[in-house]
């Protein structure tokens, strides 16, 4: 397994897919185990290896068993599934410059394809070309691709930026055209030399109602800053994310391996970036622990015994223990003490309010 895959998908679109999926009847806890990541992976990673979510495709496409489920995935995209491009798409004072965005930008949403534009003397056209192996996972993503840059298209205008013509490389599917040019607007040919979507010039030059160049300036000069920064699939430490992941677990049976599945990572992989980030399994762990000992002892509402059981410890007294390394005093002491703060915190606020009560007005 590779901990640095070479092509990544942004997680704000992959789950647009797995939303689209649930909506058709796919489990999507099926679909996330199927692609390699644990539970709660969608909440920690900010990119996911494309070849995971090939795989996530092919259960969708599996257990849908509709050859339109790409366009349905391109037609319910919206801004925020795109990152900062979708938002300074929409400040885009004209077609062409929201296509030349696209083409930039892209790979902030995935570097699984290139797009590329290109202005004829008769015509505008905006190509794209997929990196991933052929097949239906391959086919699919191309068409959810071409029909969410239809989609992105229909929110810049009321009337709707209808592109001319749109080719795709793989063959027609058995049920003909129609859904296809039903969906995008346009006819459609398959079996072409490209994937390629084509629009007049006059369609390209016409000003776009919401667009604001002060706006897109901001846009742009955030998105940069993000490509310049380091590689998109490792925005976040590793340490960062393996943390929140843990916020979230249940500490008596985890295991360093649930986490790596999570983080799409190999076990010495994850071993490797943890130590890289000064930390370490063992020591998120305690971490985890202490936070919700802490809460826990505080609230007075479990023994000492569920505690310990449900963090992990193999007895009360390791839990004694490792509560005096964190807090400097055993458990009983801490929640006296909490205890005694809250009543006293309770008093002050009961000895406020007749007091403010009683203040005049202004």
């Amino acid at each position: 397994m590779s901990d640095r895959p070479e092509t990544s998908v942004s997680t704000r679109y992959v789950r647009t897919v797995v939303e689209a999926a649930a909506d058709r009847g796919a489990d999507p806890v099926r679909l996330l185990s199927g692609a390699g990541l644990q539970h709660g992976g969608l909440d920690v990673l900010e990119r996911i290896p494309s070849s995971a979510v090939r795989r996530m495709w092919d259960l969708a496409i599996d257990t849908i068993g509709d050859r339109c489920f790409g366009l349905q995935v391109g037609g319910r995209l919206r801004p925020g599934a795109y990152h900062v491009l979708g938002h300074a798409l929409l400040a885009s004072p004209t077609l062409q410059d929201a296509a030349q965005l696209t083409v930039r930008y892209h790979p902030m949403v995935s570097d699984a394809g290139r797009l590329s534009f290109t202005r004829h003397a008769d015509r505008a056209v905006l190509t794209y070309r997929r990196f991933t192996p052929p097949g239906d996972a391959d086919i699919q993503q191309t068409e959810a691709v071409i029909a969410g840059i239809v989609t992105a298209a229909r929110w810049l205008s009321p009337d709707g930026w209808q592109a001319t013509r749109i080719t795709f490389t793989h063959p027609a599917p058995e049920q003909g055209t129609g859904p296809w040019e039903a969906a995008l607007g346009a006819p459609v040919t398959f079996g072409a030399s490209e994937n390629r979507m084509e629009w007049t010039l006059g369609q390209m030059d016409a000003p776009l109602p919401y667009g604001d160049p002060a706006l897109l300036g901001m846009y742009r000069a955030y998105a940069d800053g993000i490509l310049a920064g380091p590689p998109l699939h490792r925005r976040l430490p590793v340490s960062h994310r393996a943390a929140a992941w843990l916020s979230r677990q249940d500490l008596a049976t985890v295991r360093p391996d649930d986490l790596a599945g999570a983080l799409h990572m190999s076990g010495r992989g994850l071993r490797r970036a943890l130590r890289e980030d000064g930390t370490s399994w063992r020591l998120l762990l305690d971490e985890a622990r202490h936070r919700l000992a802490v809460r826990w002892v505080g609230d007075g509402g479990r023994t000492l015994g569920e505690i310990a059981r449900r963090l992990g410890y193999s007895d009360v007294t390791s839990l004694v223990r490792a509560f005096h390394r964190w807090e400097g005093m055993p458990p009983r002491r801490y929640a006296r003490a909490a205890a005694a703060a809250a009543a006293s915190a309770a008093g002050r606020n009961a000895g406020a309010g007749p007091a403010s009560a009683a203040e005049p007005g202004p």
